[in-house]
């Protein structure tokens, strides 16, 4: 695929961070332990969706239709617990995307990725306040992609995230077949659901921003599905399939009519690896809406001392199709050890592996940016709820500026910058000793 075919160029904006309480708080009733899906488990749940009878039955053609788990990709769909569907579908778009890039299936407990998301053992990140039950609660791509990306599990890495904002249908079934599931948020309104010759339908052409508070994933599509079988009557034929982790047993259709883009949760493409048993990272994700810059090239470079072996270097790119170039020095940052230069052809989360994996022990990653670098940020509370706690140190971070290396933790460096970096987002993924994968 042609680096320029998915996606819009120039994107100044990867995360949008305003998200709401009610964001994927959706809930239904279901067992606090892993359930056994039933047939009258399923049909309590799909009750939720208002039925509309049609006098033929639909079954789709061979042309314009196209589902991931028709075409050799294997993921169990399941009941979420209460309000873990962004949890459900976070974990279908990394397991799908897991076996499209790397052939291998892992497969993902809902609980215990919760519990790695909301950690209140963290020194940074999200957190939830106290009380709040957090399978209820919610949540969102971000949290998953920010926290997983530093390793979690048994040697376990997100490794890859790309962010689909604003792309047009043609891309995102482009970017299914390459990538996997994509993640998406939904408003979860029952008067948009219907269900029609026994297929589940939902189209909201036009939503209200607050009514966006559920997480699918779309597994494929269908040109050709009427439009007649929507409650809100499509002005097109054609759909998309969907995991819904409130309906286990049966996809949703959802209209091409209703857009993916929204405020609360970014659409992602999500991978992870168990190549890189051990991820160093200061940073706790790129809570920095906005790329910071420093000219027409900007560098910055975190200070890592573990030995092992480097095996690739993790970044967010806060714009599609740059030209970035890596680079491991000394610590003091006063001499390039090696150098490689890397492509990323969409915004997102990107991990380059290594040409030359390197033996290290005390070295600096720093990475060169042309269209802005993605910093932390700066700490913040959203709806009360939800604490992004974000920390900094001397001597982790720095920042070049008219050819000078700034600590990214000093109060002088953000009035110079003209914001709150806190540290680069840079990690360093290792290989286990021998070099090999796990």
């Amino acid at each position: 695929m042609n680096k320029r075919t998915i996606g819009k160029p120039g994107k100044a904006v990867i995360f949008l961070i305003i998200i709401a309480v009610m964001l994927s708080g959706c809930t239904v009733n279901v067992s606090v332990t892993q359930p056994d899906i039933s047939e009258t488990q399923a049909s309590g749940n799909n009750s939720l969706i208002r039925p509309r009878s049609t006098e033929h039955e639909y079954v789709h053609g061979k042309e314009g239709y196209y589902n991931l788990l028709e075409d050799g990709v294997d993921f169990k769909l399941v009941s979420q617990l209460s309000g873990t569907c962004w949890i459900c579908a976070a974990s279908c778009a990394m397991t799908t995307g897991c076996q499209k890039l790397h052939g291998k299936n892992i497969v993902f407990d809902q609980i215990e990725l919760l519990r790695e998301v909301y950690d209140d053992d963290k020194e940074e990140g999200v957190f939830i306040a106290e009380g709040t039950d957090k399978e209820k609660f919610g949540g969102a791509a971000i949290f998953v992609l920010n926290e997983l990306s530093r390793g979690f599990g048994d040697g376990l890495a997100v490794d890859g995230a790309v962010d689909a904002q604003n792309w047009t249908i043609d891309e995102v079934k482009e970017g299914i077949r390459r990538y996997g599931a994509l993640y998406i948020g939904i408003p979860d309104t029952d008067s948009y659901k219907g269900n029609h010759d026994r297929y589940y339908t939902m189209n909201t052409p036009s939503p209200d921003m607050a009514e966006f508070d559920h997480s699918i994933a779309v597994l494929g599509w269908d040109d050709d599905f009427p439009k007649e079988y929507f409650n809100v009557e499509a002005s097109r034929n054609g759909a998309w399939i969907t995991y819904n982790s409130n309906y286990p047993l049966d996809y949703i259709y959802v209209s091409y009519d209703t857009p993916f883009d929204q405020l609360y949760d970014t659409p992602f493409f999500l991978s992870v690896t168990d190549r890189y048993p051990k991820v160093l990272s200061h940073d706790c994700g790129c809570w920095q809406k906005e790329p910071v810059s420093t000219g027409d090239m900007t560098v910055t470079a975190n200070v890592f001392n573990e030995k092992g072996t480097l095996g690739a270097v993790g970044t967010y790119v806060l714009a599609d199709d740059q030209d970035l170039l890596v680079q491991i020095m000394t610590p003091d940052l006063a001499k390039c050890l090696y150098s490689q230069k890397c492509h990323a052809d969409h915004a997102g989360y990107h991990v380059f592996e290594l040409d030359n994996p390197i033996d290290v022990e005390e070295y600096a990653v720093a990475v060169s940016y042309p269209k802005g670098a993605s910093v932390e940020g700066e700490s913040m509370d959203l709806e009360k709820v939800i604490h992004i706690g974000i920390t900094s140190k001397k001597g982790q971070s720095y920042i070049q500026a008219d050819g000078e290396w700034l600590d990214m933790s000093e109060k002088s460096t953000w009035d110079r910058i003209g914001c709150v970096t806190n540290n680069a987002c840079i990690k360093a993924l290792y290989l286990t000793s021998a070099g090999n994968a796990i």
